[in-house]
């Protein structure tokens, strides 16, 4: 009678096959992470924009002070803020990498004391799902409307 040896390991091709598979899934799973962290990254951008610009509307009005939204393309950033007086109101948001402020000659923004503005239109684009977001900021009254 013939007795076969049973076999207790993994041989190396076997090894190596399990983990190239592995390294496949495990890097094909980290690229989708990035890519959906960054996608966040964007939303949660573009919600702090209008809600900081809906702030000062109500700041300028309640404190009758007139305030200001600056796009800095250089630094990546937008500023919100009192414009005689920077320590009573001051938020800066940074854009991430993949979001772009297209309004390039229309950088500044401004609220009267009165808590009004004057019709503009705001238009980010984003470079990684290549779509334009694009905002109304209707007369007097300022409330940001997403088309």
């Amino acid at each position: 009678m013939l007795h076969l040896k049973s076999r207790i390991a993994f041989t190396m091709i076997e090894a190596v096959f399990s983990l190239v598979i592995f390294s496949s899934i495990a890097l094909a799973t980290g690229f989708g992470i990035q890519n959906y962290q960054q996608r966040i990254e964007e939303k949660q951008t573009l919600e702090s924009f209008k809600m900081n610009w809906h702030n000062l509307l109500n700041y300028s009005y309640l404190n009758k002070r007139n305030g200001e939204f600056i796009v800095n393309n250089d630094d990546r950033t937008m500023t919100f803020m009192d414009i005689n007086d920077r320590k009573r109101y001051y938020h800066q948001i940074n854009l991430p990498k993949t979001l772009h402020y297209l309004n390039k000659n229309d950088t500044e923004l401004y609220v009267t004391g009165n808590g009004e503005s004057r019709p503009r239109t705001v238009i980010f684009q984003s470079n990684l799902t290549k779509k334009k977001y694009t905002y109304t900021i209707q007369m007097f009254w300022g409330e940001v409307v997403e088309k």
